[in-house]
């Protein structure tokens, strides 16, 4: 029954553009464009049917597809997948916010942020990976994560968590990104007790992988500890306010959900024109390229617990636009045969047909104020130009 409601749900959104097309759509003062890497039709499958209770997705007003090629190849790679989604522009594999023909792109969020919108970046992995950089930077290849941190330095976002404090401090040239990123005048903070607790409306937490995803074993270092940490800027001024507690505090599990509920009440004051805001939940890919239907299925489920927080928080602010999609498949994940739980309590088993990414289109679901533009077919470059008139 879940699968039919599903598709009568897109058929729903699909007849929703005809009754739409002679009205004029309501214009979002803020956008959040939640991004699930890796995850297609049978992600989100696994998540329907191995939840008794509505999710996020099933509460979408909306439903559209996304076909998700790059600019050489049927089957895009996270960089150029995350570039068209930014920018509007195909590029070539490998790629990352610069076109074919390696010159930079400007992304829907520094459009956001000429429009006068405070700007924010959530993840659950590094700040310099694929998704997030094609959001502000632009290199030739996902591998310059020195000059992606450099650039990310130079981003303008007013709110920014996630993971990866190496490339930020273990530099060749020696320079301490985090002293740069004080001296923007942002408070930046190595854990993740300190990014719930702050109330500054411009900050950097940038925390160990492990804080940021359950997947990632946390270790018993300091918090915020990574090697060269004891000489950057941001971890010397964090231990002389600590008054010798360095006791961590670690929720990764939840992560996601907190990280987006704390940066949206951080960008929200004073924000007369209102913020765009860019979500990754990155790790659906790593589940995919891994074959884990176990760990996809609890993925998917900790994805819906941040969606469903966002679209509580739409209902309560209708003047914002919810855009869920992917940047690509992974895995070519489907649903196998198996018993209901009833007769098997290890519960559903996923297949898949690689461990590579796939060229299948992807879903979009979209909730809000403009939400209805959002339903048909639609190329990955497309989505950034809806974003923008929207805005407008």
């Amino acid at each position: 029954m879940r699968i039919y409601r599903y598709i009568l749900a897109a058929a729903a959104a699909l007849a929703l553009v005809c009754s739409c097309t002679t009205e004029k759509s309501q214009k979002p003062q803020n956008v959040i464009y939640l991004i699930g890497d890796g995850m297609g039709f049978g992600a989100v499958s696994s998540l329907l049917l191995s939840q008794d209770g509505e999710t996020g997705f099933e509460m979408a007003p909306v439903i559209g597809l996304n076909e998700t090629q790059s600019a050489n190849n049927y089957v895009t790679d996270s960089p150029a997948g995350g570039t068209a989604l930014a920018t509007g522009t195909r590029t070539c594999n490998g790629f990352l916010g610069v076109g074919p023909d390696s010159v930079q792109l400007e992304s829907v969020l520094k459009k956001a942020q000429t429009m006068g919108k405070k700007t924010g970046i959530v993840v659950n992995t590094t700040l310099t990976e694929a998704t997030p950089g094609a959001f502000y930077a632009g290199v030739t290849s996902r591998s310059m994560s020195y000059k992606i941190a450099e650039q990310f330095c130079e981003s303008g976002v007013d709110v920014a968590v996630g993971a990866g404090l190496s490339v930020f401090i273990n530099r060749p040239d020696s320079v301490d990104l985090t002293a740069t990123l004080i001296n923007k005048g942002y408070d930046v903070y190595l854990d993740w007790k300190s990014v719930l607790n702050t109330q500054s409306e411009k900050f950097v937490g940038i925390l160990e992988m492990g804080d940021v995803h359950r997947r990632n074993k946390s270790s018993n270092k300091t918090a915020g500890a990574a090697d060269g940490a004891e000489v950057c800027l941001a971890a010397k001024l964090a231990a002389e306010a600590s008054d010798g507690d360095t006791t961590r505090f670690s929720e990764p599990a939840e992560y996601l959900q907190k990280a987006t509920v704390k940066a949206i009440e951080q960008l929200e004051k004073n924000a007369p024109k209102g913020f765009f805001l860019m979500i990754e939940s990155a790790i659906i890919d790593g589940y995919g390229h891994n074959n884990d239907s176990d760990g996809m299925i609890e993925e998917m489920q900790e994805f819906d617990r941040t969606l469903k927080a966002l679209v509580a928080y739409v209902k309560e602010h209708p003047n914002t636009l919810l855009v869920v999609t992917a940047d690509h498949e992974t895995g070519g994940t489907g649903v196998g045969y198996k018993s209901h739980p009833v007769n098997a309590p290890e519960g559903m088993k996923l297949t898949f047909s690689t461990k590579g990414h796939t060229g299948t289109v992807v879903p979009i679901f979209a909730y809000g104020a403009g939400a209805e533009k959002f339903a048909g077919i639609f190329q990955n470059r497309e989505l950034p130009g809806m974003i923008e008139e929207l805005m407008k």
